[in-house]
């Protein structure tokens, strides 16, 4: 398994939290903990950039499914970025593509956020 790599970019418009590398039970507290750290700062939206993500288990998306919840409660929109496979069709077959707002690409993703 690969080592999980998060870096953190802020801005007036959005928060984009980077992630490289394979999500499972090892590191998924870790990235729920991250992306709580910057909902504290209620960010303009808060987007999980996983367009280098390789491998996600179920503590993955139970990390996302929580930080969506408190995104919504702090009405900070969440955001999904990815084209990759490998979690696309865990969360098809999840049901979560009809929870998750996704866009295949950071661009994509923020445009969403200007209609």
């Amino acid at each position: 398994m690969s080592p999980l790599d998060i870096s953190v970019t802020a801005s007036d418009t959005d928060t984009v939290v980077t992630v490289s590398g394979e999500i499972d039970l090892a590191v998924s507290d870790s990235l729920r903990r991250s992306l709580e750290e910057e909902l504290r700062f209620t960010p303009a939206a808060l987007i999980a950039d996983l367009s280098k993500v390789t491998f996600c288990d179920s503590s993955g998306f139970t990390a996302f499914v929580q930080i969506r919840a408190k995104a919504e409660e702090a009405g900070v929109p969440f955001i999904l970025v990815t084209q990759e496979r490998a979690l696309l069709r865990p969360m098809s077959l999840l049901g979560l593509d009809a929870v998750f707002n996704v866009h295949p690409t950071l661009d994509s993703a923020r445009d969403s956020l200007t209609h």
